[in-house]
């Protein structure tokens, strides 16, 4: 008896994993540029959080010393696929 309770046991934790994990895959990050002349820390932390729900950060614009606000957030499959 206590091996069938073991066995169950060890099968539902197995499915319930498994379940997890694919609702983990449908979560998606995106990037945005939202300002690519400059970046003010604290606008980009704001604008990012209000438009997007996500966390704003000053990132190299690629040329020494130029930076630009680039928010980073949860997105979903039609996000990523432009052609939807």
């Amino acid at each position: 008896m206590t091996k069938f309770l073991n066995f169950a046991l060890c099968f539902l934790l197995i499915i319930s994993v498994a379940l997890d994990i694919s609702q983990v895959n449908a979560q998606h990050r995106c990037t945005k540029i939202l300002n690519s002349k400059g970046c003010v820390l604290y606008d980009c932390k704001k604008e990012c959080f209000e438009k997007y729900n996500g966390n704003g950060l000053c990132s190299s614009g690629g040329t020494i010393g130029q930076y630009v606000c680039t928010c980073v957030y949860n997105c979903n499959l039609d996000e990523l696929n432009p052609l939807n």
